[in-house]
């Protein structure tokens, strides 16, 4: 997530306070302009204007198909008295700061200066992670489909960019109404762009490539410009918009400001959540497929226990919370949550977890991409990790754009490679090396997605990785542990990587052999041919340790 491009910068932003419970709500100081909330049944909004009008707000912005008004307001008890009127749900304060002076007519963020850049195309380790750079040759994905970035603005004439741009699908949402106005999507900070290149880079000879450099993006901006925090009306701006316009994925790397995690006991807090909920839902109504960043705190989300960075617009408190305050979008049941791993495909120690919290993950530490003005920039967080999943998402979608975002979430986790739970996390990391509170389903799999990696024109053979955990000392030998089967005429199996004592059959495909007693970590790749043509690979991690 953008809270924390440099690892857990929020921890070095939070203020030391008495502890708050969850429903506490920080006094107003004074009688600024506020946003609120106020929610009606959908389609139903228009007979609670006056009531707005009567109690001292005014309407801003509408959103009548959910129910949802975006309402402003310098009178302290707006929330209070909206609460007691006929047909109103819920209402509430969006912020605990005063909106900006120049919410009526907001500046367009300049264009950042072109730095031009003659870098030539760069490896990327997180590509061949996931197997991306195996998919550009067989699909690169379709003009068709559109990845809406929801975030801080993008470059969008950044050199690896603008060819893949779609400018009819972009907006900025700042405050909570759509401005379609040219360049009001562009950046007000670097983190929107390099989630931008993660997706969809162009495959043009410089600078890198994204995941699906044939897909387009638009740049949906939730962020303000004078705070670069993503409010909650902004969001709802933003679902909304990118379901009406047609977009076919979003990508999620931030948690709605100002609370990290939103209690259904703070009448504020819970018009919040219920205003995102229905946002979200719409949006996959309307068959978007949204991805989201599992977050940065290196929490885990199926066990809450305090919160000491919120409202992060004014003056952080210790609350705390129960597992009924949820970090929203992350924890809506359509999404598709991303944890962070590194390049051995171990937990990133910042990235969230929780059992039944995530669903896949991705390559998030050192990760590099485009940055405005014509850059490339390293980064890492759970919202570099999730744009990669946004990518393959977009395949899935350019190989059928029926696809119904359930679909599209059931193959990506099938599609998955497995991650077991790594030594001496039994504690944290839960569940079984298919699904587990780490890494969830396993690592997205870009080539899967488009057919290159199931790619065996001489007999489909298939290879069955083994455990990736095992333990020596005591067991003088290792089984058999992994075969390959199918294929046609001679049929041959090659490893590189296995652990010191053991051994592929290269007729067989099993493993054999004594394990020296120690501790290590192993990326093995396995690779089976018919004859000459290479027809199947497999590379996994295997923790090797003693007992």
């Amino acid at each position: 997530m953008r809270k924390a491009l440099v690892l857990l910068l929020a921890a070095c932003l939070m203020t030391a306070s008495a502890t708050l419970p969850a429903a506490a709500v920080p006094e107003r100081a004074e009688a600024g302009l506020r946003a609120y909330f106020v929610i009606t049944e959908p389609k139903q909004t228009a007979k609670v204007t006056a009531a707005i009008a009567s109690n001292g707000g005014t309407v801003y912005a509408t959103y009548d198909a959910i129910g949802v008004v975006v309402a402003h307001s310098s009178a302290a008890d707006f929330a209070t008295k909206m609460r007691g009127v006929e047909g109103v749900q819920k209402a509430g304060a969006t912020r605990t700061s005063d909106l900006p002076a120049d919410i009526g007519a907001p500046a367009i963020p300049a264009q950042v200066p072109e730095t031009p850049s003659a870098t030539p195309e760069t490896d990327r380790p997180d590509m061949a992670q996931i197997g991306a750079d195996r998919a550009w040759d067989k699909n690169p994905g379709a003009k068709t489909i559109t990845v809406g970035v929801l975030d801080t603005g993008v470059d969008d004439q950044h050199p690896d960019l603008k060819a893949n741009f779609d400018a009819t699908k972009s907006a900025s949402c700042a405050y909570g109404k759509a401005d379609t106005r040219p360049g009001a999507w562009r950046p007000v900070g670097e983190h929107g762009t390099h989630v931008a290149g993660t997706i969809a880079a162009a495959r043009n000879g410089t600078g890198m490539i994204g995941v699906a450099p044939g897909v387009k993006f638009s740049s949906i901006r939730v962020a303000e410009a004078d705070s670069q925090l993503f409010f909650p009306e902004n969001t709802v701006c933003a679902f909304m918009f990118a379901a009406d316009k047609g977009v076919s994925v979003t990508n999620n790397s931030y948690y709605t400001d100002p609370w990290l995690f939103l209690c259904p006991s703070d009448p504020d807090q819970d018009a919040i959540a219920e205003g995102v909920r229905r946002s979200v839902a719409y949006s996959e109504s309307k068959g978007v497929v949204n991805i989201a960043a599992a977050g940065n705190e290196d929490y885990d989300l199926a066990d809450k226990s305090e919160d000491d960075t919120s409202p992060n617009d004014s003056t952080p408190a210790l609350r705390t919370v129960t597992n009924d305050c949820l970090s929203l979008p992350t924890e809506l049941p359509s999404m598709v949550v991303v944890a962070s791993v590194d390049a051995a495909g171990a937990k990133s120690r910042f990235s969230n977890f929780g059992e039944n919290k995530i669903n896949v993950a991705a390559p998030g530490e050192n990760v590099y991409s485009t940055v405005p003005g014509g850059g490339y920039q390293s980064l890492s967080g759970t919202s570099m990790a999730a744009p990669h999943v946004a990518g393959v998402a977009a395949l899935l979608r350019s190989l059928n754009p029926k696809a119904t975002p359930a679909e599209v979430r059931g193959q990506l986790a099938q599609q998955a490679n497995d991650l077991a739970c790594p030594p001496g996390s039994s504690g944290e990391c839960i569940g079984t090396q298919a699904n587990n509170s780490y890494y969830g389903e396993g690592m997205v799999d870009a080539a899967e997605a488009v057919g290159a990696a199931a790619a065996q024109p001489n007999g489909a053979i298939s290879i069955t990785k083994p455990s990736d955990q095992l333990g020596v000392g005591g067991l003088p030998a290792i089984p058999l542990l992994m075969k390959g089967t199918g294929g046609s005429g001679e049929v041959s199996y090659s490893a590189t990587g296995l652990p010191p004592g053991l051994e592929i059959d290269a007729e067989r495909g099993w493993i054999t052999g004594v394990l020296t007693p120690g501790a290590g970590r192993y990326k093995v790749t396995v690779i089976a041919r018919d004859g000459e043509a290479k027809t199947a690979e497999t590379t996994f991690f295997w923790n090797v340790w003693s007992f």
